[in-house]
């Protein structure tokens, strides 16, 4: 009984252990509201959001390299190399948009985002009020 209890408990610590590492969570540097009334009168908005910079990983090959080592290089994301972690920062970025807008008291109506543009560690996200 005890050794069926051992046994269960080391197969759920191997597969805790072995589980897919965790998304980076993105540390947000600064974020920007513009406003402005284009030339057909609709009032038009930028907001821009920057994360900050994800040092690289580098290996030293003038030595053997470990493989805990090589599987940490191979799973470091950085937001300017990873499509996931880009998703990720434009849903950030979309719900940090809607508090930017309701402090602000723009686009009480509504609005519509249009267009989307990446930089390396900054998404915009351009709209305009409904």
């Amino acid at each position: 009984m005890i050794r069926a209890s051992l046994l269960i408990g080391g197969t759920l610590l191997l597969s805790a252990c072995s589980s897919k590492p965790d998304v980076p969570v993105l540390a947000v540097e600064s974020q920007q509201l513009h406003q402005r009334v284009n030339g057909k009168g609709q009032d038009e908005f930028a907001f821009v959001v920057t994360v900050k910079a994800t040092p690289q990983m580098k290996l030293d090959t003038s030595k053997p390299v470990s493989r805990r080592e090589l599987k940490r290089f191979a799973e470091q994301q950085r937001v300017e190399d990873s499509p996931e972690l880009k998703l990720q920062l434009e849903d950030e970025a979309v719900v940090r948009l809607k508090k930017a807008l309701k402090e602000a008291r723009y686009c009480e109506s509504g609005y519509k985002i249009e267009r989307v543009f990446w930089r390396d560690r900054s998404v915009q996200l351009r709209g305009i009020c409904q």
